[in-house]
């Protein structure tokens, strides 16, 4: 199975996760309540895969690893806007942001890429469990896989700036992610999340252009 950071795996409960980290005690009640877990930008080490799990409050975020066979169902970020989830949420009306999406999907779909919501947003619309507030931002990634030329970039963040709503867009390359605002500045070089931690690149689609650790 191919897992890629911010997609979100369906577990059966925090007692999935690896019994060799010590788990805050609001791991299980996250878990009991909603037991999905998200795949973060790290090494996989043999068959444990790095996660990471929610809370209700911001400061509750907990980093653990995850066994394969522990999967029960896995969501990704693409599969979300391919089958515009949030028409179907029922705080539609309610939350401003799933109504953005809409509009933000017009965007992207019209320059041929493939995109999806992530963080909270994406976290509710794959769980059905409301964690979505009027003061969350808006994350989301562009799978990126060929470059992205700079002109397009420029264009897209012009657009999402008339929103006049928080957002974070990561572009999704190859070797790691890096900042959607970043890049389109066209100003070298550009921090590139990798699973190996951040790097300065000169060129987030080349594994050579590396300039720092």
């Amino acid at each position: 199975m191919e897992l890629n950071p911010h997609d979100l795996l369906k577990i059966l409960g925090g007692r999935d996760l690896a019994e060799s980290i010590v788990q805050p005690d609001w791991v299980i009640a996250a878990l009991r309540k909603a037991p999905f877990v998200v795949v973060r930008r790290s090494a996989f080490i043999n068959q444990l895969v790095p996660v990471g799990v929610r809370g209700e409050m911001r400061n509750q975020r907990f980093a653990s690893f995850l066994y394969l066979h522990h999967i029960v169902e896995r969501f990704i970020p693409e599969e979300l806007a391919v089958h515009k989830i949030w028409r179907k949420t029922p705080r539609l009306k309610e939350i401003g942001l799933f109504q953005v999406l809409e509009l933000v999907d017009e965007f992207f779909t019209a320059e041929g890429l493939s995109w999806g919501p992530t963080g909270s947003v994406g976290f509710e619309l794959a769980s059905g469990v409301p964690t979505v507030t009027e003061t969350s931002d808006l994350d989301m990634i562009i799978r990126a896989p060929q470059v992205l030329p700079v002109n397009i970039g420029k264009k897209l963040v012009a657009k999402l700036d008339k929103m006049a709503i928080s957002m974070d867009v990561q572009l999704e390359t190859p070797y790691g992610g890096v900042s959607l605002v970043e890049y389109a500045r066209d100003d070298q070089p550009v921090l590139l999340r990798t699973i190996h931690g951040p790097k300065l690149v000169t060129d987030p689609w080349m594994d050579d252009k590396i300039l720092e650790r």
